[in-house]
């Protein structure tokens, strides 16, 4: 078990979530992170994570709906699913590796899901006196010379890279609520990146 030093406020918002006598700072955490109540490996929360992006990257079936959409719409949803479904069972994706390797590949594959939201997304989501996305590297680095900036795979942006490990999950999840999906799984993939 490790140690860590947390401030008042945050120790009191702790505090004042307990459920019950003799409820461990470990086990509010975990209810409130929405993590199993065991200790799991990392790669087992990982793969959760991944089972639950499958899940939602699959079709929703219309029940007793009298519309069809057309062929080239179902065809291009199917063609996104499964390109998704590819990053996620990726050995880049699903093996342990950098977390920029992560933060690119996961970055990809929501772009990949819905093109237009990620757009859209990616211009809400800054820093205080930093912009993450860019459609060309030039426009990220004249931001400052340490701004590392690498292209996100298939995809015509440009991302900030030298983040620290916990900022790129910011900026992931993010992302992920801007484009409209599930909390639950954005607080999962936030559990990637700590």
């Amino acid at each position: 078990m490790k140690n860590i030093e947390i401030d008042d406020e945050l120790y009191h918002y702790i505090a004042s979530r307990t459920q019950s006598i003799g409820e461990s700072a470990s086990d509010i955490l975990r209810r409130l992170l929405r993590l199993p109540s065991s200790p799991q490996p990392f790669a087992l929360v990982q793969q959760n994570v991944i089972d639950e992006l499958k899940e939602m990257a699959k079709p929703k079936e219309k029940k007793h709906s009298h519309y069809h959409e057309p062929s080239v719409k179902l065809e291009v949803k199917r063609s996104s699913n499964e390109q998704l479904e590819k990053v996620l069972n990726s050995a880049l994706f699903t093996e342990p590796a950098k977390g920029v390797v992560r933060f690119l590949r996961l970055l990809e594959a929501l772009y990949k899901h819905n093109p237009d939201a990620f757009a859209k997304a990616t211009e809400m989501v800054t820093g205080n006196s930093r912009t993450y996305f860019a459609k060309d590297e030039a426009s990220l680095l004249k931001h400052g010379n340490s701004v590392k900036a690498k292209q996100i795979p298939s995809s015509p942006f440009w991302v900030v890279t030298n983040n620290n490990t916990n900022r790129k999950g910011l900026i992931v999840t993010n992302v992920m609520s801007e484009m409209g999906l599930p909390e639950k799984l954005i607080k999962r993939v936030q559990g990637l990146f700590v």
